[in-house]
């Protein structure tokens, strides 16, 4: 059966309704075209639903850096670890991790830094635009991150990422016990110090996401749900392709521009259309609890600065009414991990490390059946993808943001729309070009 257009008068179609899709979606519209979206499951309930919501000047250090393939693998040897690589004989997946290895030196780290900075700082300004606009109502809150440290070989570490956030010109700063109850006087850590990112903000991602939708929505902006992209249909056009029309699960696409969006699910969506992108899902996981105890309308952590507790590499995220503990990175092929579910000792360790730093936190009230986990997109060395497919020619992919889609989300929707726009884009896209990895 032949299927007929369905979607004949856009200018873009977007494939992925996560963080990037629906900030692409917004720039675009903004620029003045017509848009539809097209997302394999619901608007924004995979990785942009549950994560810590962290808006990250302070993260500019690539997720490939010095030291991770020898932490790797130590934390493979603990079950509860924050970090775990699954083993698999996937050559997708082998070849990830060779070139993963490759990238995990001082020289890349310091190569990539300013570049991740820029995106971080350009994204943060666009928060606090979009915050800002009538039209939109989400919560904003930039009262900077707490790095906790419980040892003090772990805080004179980071003093080092002190130092290099400071010659990068953020106001990072570090903490003594002392200096950390004057921030947040409710709260009891028990632990030796802390680095203070001041830069740093953060969101509740689901409710962002959903505010964005319905005002896009509101726009003419189309969405497509519950639709599977299953093929393409290109013509020659110089020594390239030119994308015409997509197949989808409920007919067929036609636009101008297309742009793939599709987070974890990038490398397979793009084999469809002849591309190979190394990402690989990295999985985290998370549960939010109320922050009311059962007799008081009193927050039971009554803090407004959100904490990452380091050496356990968990983050916590007050919202209104409300406190998310999420973590831990497991790397391996999507459809494993999708088959998997989520790991019992990745909890129970994300639990007790919560203990040990919160001598508040009841770990055995927690409802362990109440946990939500999602795929981040991870590129071997750390940086996303964002730019035009090299064998086609309107096809734009963003893609590989790791633990910062949320935090880029509005710089790589804004770049993209420059890209389509042929205009200059905000940022210098050289570093997140597709062909450093052909």
């Amino acid at each position: 059966m032949t299927l007929s257009p369905i979607k004949s008068n856009k200018d873009v179609a977007i494939i992925g309704g996560g963080i990037i899709g629906i900030c692409t979606a917004y720039y675009l519209h903004q620029a003045g075209k017509k848009v539809v979206l097209i997302e394999k499951d619901e608007i924004g309930k995979a990785c942009s639903f549950g994560n810590a919501g962290y808006i990250t000047p302070s993260h500019f250090i690539p997720l490939a850096a010095p030291g991770m393939i020898q932490k790797g693998l130590k934390w493979m040897l603990n079950p509860k670890s924050p970090f775990f690589v699954r083993p698999s004989l996937d050559l997708d997946f082998i070849k990830w991790l060779l070139a993963f290895a490759k990238k995990c030196t001082a020289a890349h780290s310091q190569q990539s830094q300013q570049a991740i900075l820029d995106l971080n700082l350009k994204s943060l300004e666009l928060y606090q635009s979009l915050h800002k606009c009538e039209e939109l109502e989400f919560q904003f809150h930039q009262n900077g991150l707490l790095m906790l440290f419980k040892t003090q070989s772990g805080l004179d570490e980071e003093a080092k990422t002190v130092a290099q956030a400071n010659s990068l010109g953020l106001k990072a700063k570090i903490l003594d016990k002392e200096a950390l109850k004057a921030l947040e006087p409710e709260m009891n850590f028990d632990l030796v110090g802390a680095a203070f990112y001041p830069e740093d903000a953060h969101i509740e991602p689901f409710e962002f996401i959903a505010n964005m939708t319905h005002y896009l929505k509101s726009q003419g902006v189309e969405f497509l749900t519950q639709t599977q992209v299953t093929s393409f249909n290109t013509q020659p056009q110089g020594t390239k392709q030119t994308l015409k029309t997509i197949n989808t699960t409920k007919g067929v696409i036609e636009a101008g521009e297309f742009v793939l969006a599709t987070g974890a699910w990038s490398s397979a969506q793009a084999k469809l259309f002849g591309l190979n992108l190394p990402v690989l899902a990295g999985k985290g996981i998370s549960i939010t609890l109320d922050n009311h105890a059962a007799t008081a309308s009193k927050p039971v952590f009554n803090c407004k600065t959100p904490f990452i507790l380091s050496e356990a590499k968990v983050a916590v995220s007050p919202f209104n009414g409300k406190i998310r503990f999420g973590g831990t990175m497991e790397l391996g092929p999507l459809e494993d991990q999708l088959i998997r579910g989520l790991s019992q000792n990745r909890i129970c360790g994300l639990l007790e490390s919560a203990s040990r730093y919160l001598p508040r936190f009841d770990a055995q009230q927690v409802d362990r059946d109440s946990f939500w986990s999602g795929f981040r997109p991870c590129t071997p060395d750390g940086l996303p993808i964002i730019g035009r497919a090299p064998s086609i020619d309107n096809l734009t992919v963003a893609t590989g943001h790791a633990m910062m889609g949320l935090s880029l989300g509005p710089i790589t929707g804004k770049l993209v729309s420059e890209i389509i726009n042929g205009d200059k884009p905000s940022v210098d896209l050289t570093p997140f070009a597709i062909n450093r990895f052909t």
